[in-house]
């Protein structure tokens, strides 16, 4: 029995040698396990917290060459042992600022309004209109004067009335530019006062006058000759004329020359039969009539009557164009009478003031005297 007991003893601690060194390889690596464990965790927190490596890492680390310094992310719960220095912002625009800039870009360019006409763009009759205001609604009225320039002295008297009058220049007086460069000067509009046929052989209209039985080419001839006198003018008045101003085909001619120079007509009606205003409007040329003659007797008590008249038809038709001449007797009248009709309530004004409200507002025109 002894025997056996050591036999089998002797059996099992050769049995067991093996299961002994496979528990100690075992318990090894266990432990190399947990070192290696130990250190990596280590090393990590070295890392994320900035704090000393371990003794054996520490050692290695300090014999490697220094890697570049880069900033490591840092979760929200480590430590701050350190003050890190942020990135610098780029500042962004506000965001109204941006949103108006995004619809600028997105909306279409703005409209150019096209700029009004320039001066020099306007009809002449426009062009050297003398301004005048007819917005109150009183009656208007305008003072025609021509036959000025001969009478030097008289023209004058006429240039110093104290109100815009409208002042017709005959085309062969001398010294026609510094006469209506005063004349203008002082407010007045100015009309260049054509010489034209008239009835009856001993009537004379001056040189220069437009006779049809001269031909058409030399009609026009003399009109530009006589448009080229002096400069600054609103249109035409015909000086006689009566049988000129009742020929169709002479006025088309006229009617020509002023549409082509952008210049307006006033009939001075020195004939019942006239086609010139009917004529001239028709190639669309601005044209109006007179209403009342001042003067054909040269007294005062005359012109006195005429001015009464011209009063009446302002009154009834809202205007009044009333013709006169450069005479003494006119010129005292007008002088006394401007203050009082200001005083009576009618305003003064040039001729393209009522052009512009005659053709604006279809007044119907006064019948004629």
């Amino acid at each position: 029995m002894a025997a056996q007991r050591k036999r089998a003893n002797r059996g099992g601690k050769k049995a067991g040698t093996p299961v002994r060194g496979i528990l100690l390889r075992a318990t090894l690596a266990v432990i190399v396990a947990g070192a290696l464990f130990g250190g990596g965790i280590g090393v990590g927190a070295w890392i994320a917290g900035g704090g000393s490596a371990p003794t054996g890492v520490a050692s290695r680390a300090a014999s490697a060459p220094a890697p570049a310094q880069q900033a490591a992310p840092k979760p929200s719960h480590a430590p701050q042992s350190k003050t890190v220095q942020a990135p610098r912002d780029i500042p962004l625009p506000k965001m109204a600022k941006a949103v108006a800039a995004m619809k600028q870009a997105e909306a279409p360019p703005p409209t150019v309004a096209a700029a009004p006409p320039a001066p020099q763009d306007f009809p002449a009759w426009r062009r050297y209109a003398v301004a005048a205001d007819t917005s109150s609604g009183a009656p208007l009225i305008a003072i025609v004067l021509d036959d000025l320039g001969i009478d030097t002295r008289r023209s004058r008297r006429a240039v110093l009335l104290p109100a815009p009058v409208t002042l017709a220049f005959l085309p062969y007086a001398d010294g026609l530019e510094a006469q209506t460069a005063e004349a203008r000067q002082a407010g007045h509009e100015l009309l260049v006062h054509i010489p034209m046929q008239p009835h009856g052989a001993d009537a004379d209209p001056g040189p220069n006058a437009l006779d049809m039985r001269l031909g058409a080419i030399e009609v026009l001839s003399r009109l530009d000759w006589d448009l080229a006198r002096f400069s600054g003018y609103v249109g035409i008045n015909n000086h006689m004329g009566s049988l000129f101003t009742e020929s169709e085909e002479g006025m088309r001619l006229v009617a020509e020359g002023l549409r082509d120079r952008g210049l307006m007509f006033l009939d001075s009606l020195t004939s019942p039969k006239s086609v010139a205003a009917s004529t001239v409007a028709s190639f669309g040329v601005p044209t109006t009539t007179r209403d009342v003659f001042l003067d054909n007797t040269d007294t005062a008590a005359e012109v006195e009557l005429r001015l009464a008249q011209t009063e009446k038809v302002a009154r009834k038709t809202g205007t009044a164009i009333a013709i006169g001449h450069p005479r003494d007797a006119t010129l005292n009248v007008l002088e006394a009478w401007i203050p009082k009709a200001r005083a009576a309530g009618f305003v003064l004004v040039p001729l393209t003031a009522i052009l512009d409200v005659r053709q604006g507002l279809s007044t119907q025109q006064a019948s004629r005297p």
